[in-house]
């Protein structure tokens, strides 16, 4: 479980294609805490390619070793730190190996054979240092083992089983130890760590997809548009963020990403700054892909306003339902252009221009009410479950003239019906979605 983790903090970092200048639609840092919990997600991975060391089976004139198995491996001090902007090092101090090995030796004097055979058991401390790269083939994110370094700082042979007949050959089968062993333990380290590596970069790029689903049929691409800021205690992902219909893929936007606000510092294992481009290319998605709108049969416009909208209501306003006298209205509330978005203290505050297409059954597009509409939606998360409101909703009328309070709370509850049913889903997609890159990061 721990590993998938690391492999998906590793799928963040090195995700898509570079977009040269760019700014990213949210940035994501992980801080020191969560760089240290990745190291010990990363140790725990060495420690487990280590624990599965096969030696090859020796064999000389005298004597047979067989079986050479590391038993167990655990670490001494231990620390990452950054070598360079795409390559970090591992480096642990005073690791214990603890190994095993069957031993069978034999000699002949004159015409009688005599045999020994028994177990040899090494524990030996290693320093070892590993640089890992992190890059990207192609879209997808890549693994690569950098330096490595895994000398042997001692190594202690016991040598059980029965008696040795000659000295010679219990001194034979210990230097044998003391030197192929030794050499052969010390050179299989690094291109085992190097190996798993390799495998878990494909599995990478064979798994991890960028994109992820939002709402009413979006999706939003969480690939990187430029490579990862690392420093000592941090990494600074910068993602693109950028959500698109999963009809229109290659939608372009009359807008571009602004500057991401700085991330302050936090005792957090990974914090995240969002622009309001990830909320724009939402909402400008939404629209084009015709998803913002509602319509409203007479029955279901009665509930939302709480009593029967008739043509007679509306007529000294709009006199194109003047000849529906009082029989009942159907609506329907469509964006006739993209809302906009901008993030404030209080939360988002969403702009746009939405008109209400009127009429009875037998006219419905009888009359068409443009308004203006600004409101704050805010984003929640409770207990694990997301949840959005609206509030602070201001609409005018632009093709109208003053109309009197009855009409504005009318056209007002059915406005706020419509952002209700349309508008906060977005809202907390854009929630669901940075829950998914806080779990997904750090597993926080």
């Amino acid at each position: 479980m721990k590993l998938a983790l690391l492999s998906v903090i590793l799928c963040l970092l090195f995700t898509a294609s570079t977009i040269s200048g760019q700014n990213p639609g949210l940035q994501v840092r992980l801080t020191s805490n969560g760089i240290n919990f990745a190291k010990d997600i990363a140790l725990g991975f060495l420690r487990d390619v280590i624990n599965k060391l096969k030696l090859p089976d020796f064999s000389g004139k005298n004597f047979a070793i067989s079986n050479v198995r590391v038993r167990s491996f655990t670490f001494g001090s231990s620390t990452v730190t950054a070598k360079s902007p795409n390559v970090f090092k591992v480096a642990v101090k005073g690791a214990s190996a603890y190994a095993t090995a069957n031993w069978r030796a034999w000699t002949k004097v004159w015409f009688i054979n005599f045999r020994a055979s028994g177990t040899g058991k090494v524990s030996a401390k290693v320093d070892l240092e590993q640089t890992i790269g992190l890059g990207r083939s192609s879209d997808k994110p890549a693994l690569s083992a950098g330096e490595c370094k895994s000398p042997i700082t001692s190594f202690d042979i016991d040598l059980e089983g029965s008696n040795f007949f000659e000295d010679w050959l219990y001194n034979l089968v210990l230097s044998f130890f003391e030197g192929t062993i030794r050499r052969e333990l010390q050179s299989k380290i690094c291109p085992e760590i190097a190996k798993a590596l390799a495998e878990q970069s494909k599995k990478l790029s064979s798994e991890f997809q960028p994109d992820f689903p939002l709402v009413f049929g979006t999706n939003v691409n969480l690939g990187l548009v430029s490579n990862p800021a690392v420093t000592s205690n941090s990494i600074t992902l910068a993602l693109r963020g950028r959500c698109y219909p999963k009809s229109m893929p290659s939608l372009s936007f009359p807008f571009n990403p602004p500057t991401v606000p700085a991330i302050t510092t936090t005792s957090q294992m990974a914090r995240i700054s969002i622009s309001p481009y990830v909320m724009n290319t939402l909402l400008y998605s939404m629209w084009k892909s015709n998803v913002l709108k509602k319509s409203f049969s007479q029955q279901q416009l009665t509930v939302a306003l709480g009593s029967t909208l008739t043509a007679n209501t509306l007529a000294p306003f709009f006199p194109t339902l003047a000849p529906y006298g009082n029989q009942p209205l159907q609506a329907e509330v469509r964006a006739s252009q993209a809302p906009r978005a901008q993030f404030t203290t209080t939360g988002i505050q969403i702009s746009g221009k939405f008109d209400i297409i009127a009429g009875p059954s037998s006219a419905p597009q009888a009359a068409t009410i443009s308004t203006n509409v600004d409101f704050t939606a805010q984003p929640r998360l409770t207990n694990g479950v997301i949840s959005g409101s609206i509030s602070n909703v201001v609409v005018v009328i632009t093709n109208a003239g003053v109309l009197p309070d009855q009409v504005l709370n009318q056209i007002n509850q059915l406005i706020e019906t419509f952002l209700s049913a349309q508008i906060v889903p977005a809202v907390n997609g854009t929630n669901i979605m940075i829950n998914f890159i806080n779990a997904k990061t750090i597993g926080m």
